[in-house]
């Protein structure tokens, strides 16, 4: 007992280990866990000691939401964030926080559990085999022979053609919705060959069952807006400049840059109009580290025959193609807007225009103090053209199979990562927020 006494009590003065599952309208509370010193955001479940769901998930997320618990390891709790609808998970033992200090709640659950006042969680899914195996094969392992089958529950990889013209083992896999570096509830299919990829295929998108514009997150709510009714201009590109360095601290995040991420981070959450030249210096940070260049330059090619007419925003215009809405508003015509354009094609570039793009917004955001933008069902958001009825993430994910196929994995991810896919964006676009103030 005074071993696991002196254990406790240093486990209770480290960080808190979490694993964090957001849906629609997370992100604001999301950003809290993010900054917080107190707490430690991971990217695998495994070594977590809270699972904080968080924002608004359908019930077909709750399969997925059980895997993610019973993969941590004890002692564990779940803390649920506020949430606009439902109550997701609905398991028995789950702490709730409906105040707006999340990160108090989990300190508070987290000390609890370490004293021994708050029982470890019980799994949430059965003790069943993931597949079929047992019995099955010639030695009941659940194999067809060398290669084949689900041996003891696990897919085997199966021979196929290689790019090189050689068979290699193809192992089948589905990516997501968790998977860190990668935008929360994208679900991919990915066949690998080694560390290649073969085929790459999109799934539906899991949140598209939450269609509620209301439920947003702050950042997205004024350009939903802006399809219906008059935004300041200074909204807007305050919202843009957030949305980018936002990306940005993810981005970093993937490519295991923490800190880095969170001074982007805490740019996203401070930036006022006028301070572009903060974005300018840190984007010049960026470019002495060389992140860009080791990482990023030349992976993620997407040529402008492939890009012309989607309304792709900065991965567009990065490609050298000026597609932007902004430009054919009279507000943006009177601030005498002109849309950044760069001169590659790759994820390096996609990254350099977006920093360049958040500086611009919040010089622009100067300067807009008393311009409304005129609404004509259609405007660019961060990620670019978004309609009553079509976000740009759903025609973006039409151009990613081809991006991914003969890709090694880190090159994807990478790829990927660059794309700025925005799965909330795609299933709230057909249902815009009217007269909803937004920060």
């Amino acid at each position: 007992m005074v071993v696991m006494s002196v254990l406790g009590s240093l486990a209770a003065g480290a960080r808190i280990p979490v694993f964090g599952a957001d849906g629609i309208g997370s992100r604001e509370a999301m950003l809290q866990v993010r900054l917080s010193p107190e707490l430690d955001l991971l990217d695998t479940p495994s070594a977590a000691n809270v699972l904080i769901v968080v924002g608004d998930m359908p019930p077909s997320m709750e399969d997925v939401l059980g895997r993610v618990h019973d993969a941590m390891s004890h002692p564990r709790c779940t803390v649920v964030g506020p949430q606009s609808t439902g109550r997701m998970p609905d398991w028995p033992f789950v702490h709730r926080c409906d105040s707006q200090d999340l990160v108090a709640t989990i300190a508070a659950t987290h000390a609890g559990l370490l004293a021994g006042r708050i029982t470890s969680d019980p799994p949430v899914l059965p003790d069943v085999d993931p597949a079929p195996w047992r019995g099955v094969g010639p030695y009941g392992q659940g194999g067809s022979g060398m290669t084949g089958g689900t041996p003891y529950g696990r897919p085997m990889a199966e021979l196929r053609p290689d790019r090189d013209g050689l068979r290699l083992d193809a192992l089948p896999l589905r990516i997501g919705p968790f998977f860190a570096p990668l935008p929360t509830s994208l679900v991919m299919d990915v066949t690998f060959a080694g560390d290649v990829v073969v085929e790459a295929a999109v799934a539906p998108n899991p949140l598209a069952g939450i269609t509620d514009g209301a439920r947003a997150r702050r950042g997205l709510r004024p350009f939903l807006r802006a399809l219906v009714e008059p935004v300041p201009v200074a909204t807007l590109e305050v919202a843009r400049a957030r949305d980018h360095l936002t990306w940005t601290a993810d981005a970093l995040q993937a490519h295991e840059l923490p800190a880095l991420a969170q001074r982007a981070l805490r740019l996203a959450a401070t930036v006022q109009p006028g301070d572009g030249r903060l974005v300018t210096r840190f984007a010049r940070l960026l470019e002495w580290t060389q992140v860009l260049r080791w990482s990023t330059a030349d992976v993620g090619h997407l040529d402008t025959a492939q890009l012309a007419g989607l309304g792709l925003g900065p991965v567009s215009r990065a490609a050298g193609l000026a597609e932007d809405l902004r430009a054919e508003d009279p507000a943006y015509q009177r601030l005498g807007f002109e849309p950044l354009v760069g001169t590659g094609a790759d994820a390096a570039a996609r990254w350099r225009l977006r920093l360049a793009e958040a500086a611009q917004s919040l010089d622009l955001a100067a300067r807009a103090s008393n311009f409304d933008t005129t609404p004509t069902g259609r405007v660019e958001s961060p990620r670019g053209r978004l309609e009553a009825d079509s976000a740009p993430g759903v025609r973006l994910l039409t151009l990613v199979p081809e991006l991914l196929s003969g890709l090694e994995w880190g090159d994807a991810v990478a790829a990927l990562v660059s794309l700025d896919l925005d799965p909330e964006e795609t299933a709230l676009a057909s249902r815009p927020v009217a007269g909803e103030e937004a920060a």
